[in-house]
């Protein structure tokens, strides 16, 4: 039965409730056959994901081989069984299928082999029709709700031999050489003198004269009153403020300041606003003119 042998692993997945002495028979069947070394797990699809079964645990895997045959083998409960079942073991299946598919949820027999070779499982055989009587196929038409003639076909096929998901090394890989570096690679970074030598440069000491490395006279350098009276200008750096501090004369009082805005031109009206101004939408004021602004003017707008 299926080439089971002695001390394997079998799990059995199951859809619809089957007939309990069937389902006994089949379980008391594989028990014989696997022997007191080996395991038999008996799973409801709906329960497969919770039943956590470790990865590659099983030597072959069962599938919806009770009457009735009521599961859709789907990519994901394919690749779940793919999991659980070991390198290279086996997994045979048998499912309700239709000639023509328009209409139906169900697969057909090229279309489910399909699904195996997507899933990436290895050795497909052909499918082989499952032997049922016109009650058994009458019940599972009205099982899956369908009118059409239906099939159950049974397919056995195989988990390659490594886990998904693994990799290995090539073996007609070649191993690229090890490039040494070049013993000029110092030399990318050296700076060599290209100046060409028949090119005439201008000397650097021709380029003053004896008049420009005299050092200036400080009072040749002042400002503040060489235009008629003498007065500091504001803010004086030349002394002359100092000095008319120092012959008792008072110096000149810094004009008052003008008040004016981050860039000095609010006051003039709108058309010399920033986009930020909090002066915006009001009429022009003189400078230095006090203007009350609202909390709601001051804040800068996001």
């Amino acid at each position: 039965m299926y080439s089971i042998q002695n001390g394997q692993s079998v799990l059995v997945v199951w859809g619809s409730t089957p007939a309990p002495e069937t389902f006994q028979n089949m379980i008391e069947k594989l028990r014989k056959l696997t022997g007191p070394l080996g395991n038999v797990r008996v799973e409801n699809v709906d329960r497969l994901t919770m039943g956590s079964h470790p990865t590659s645990s099983f030597d072959i895997v069962l599938s919806g081989v009770i009457f009735p045959q009521s599961i859709s083998h789907t990519t994901e409960l394919l690749g779940e069984l793919l999991r659980v079942v070991k390198p290279k073991g086996r997994i045979i299946l048998q499912e309700v299928t239709v000639q023509n598919a328009n209409g139906t949820h169900l697969k057909t027999a090229e279309k489910l082999q399909s699904v195996l070779r997507i899933t990436g499982l290895t050795n497909i055989q052909e499918a082989t029709l499952v032997s049922l009587t016109n009650a058994e196929i009458q019940t599972l038409k009205d099982l899956l709700n369908i009118a059409v003639n239906v099939n159950v076909v049974e397919i056995q096929c195989q988990k390659p031999d490594f886990e998904v998901g693994s990799s290995s090394k090539l073996s007609f890989a070649k191993q690229s050489p090890q490039v040494q570096p070049s013993v000029n690679v110092a030399a990318v970074w050296k700076l060599d003198d290209t100046v060409d030598d028949d090119i005439e440069t201008i000397d650097e000491n021709n380029l003053l004269d004896e008049e420009d490395l005299k050092k200036p006279d400080p009072a040749s350098l002042r400002v503040c009153g060489t235009t008629g009276k003498r007065k500091a200008c504001k803010n004086c750096s030349c002394g002359l403020a100092e000095e008319l501090a120092a012959e008792g004369k008072p110096a000149a009082a810094p004009p008052a300041q003008t008040k004016t805005s981050a860039c000095g031109n609010c006051y003039l009206g709108d058309a010399f606003r920033c986009a930020s101004c909090p002066y915006l939408g009001m009429p022009a004021f003189k400078p230095g003119e006090k203007i009350q602004l609202t909390d709601q003017q001051l804040k800068a707008d996001v």
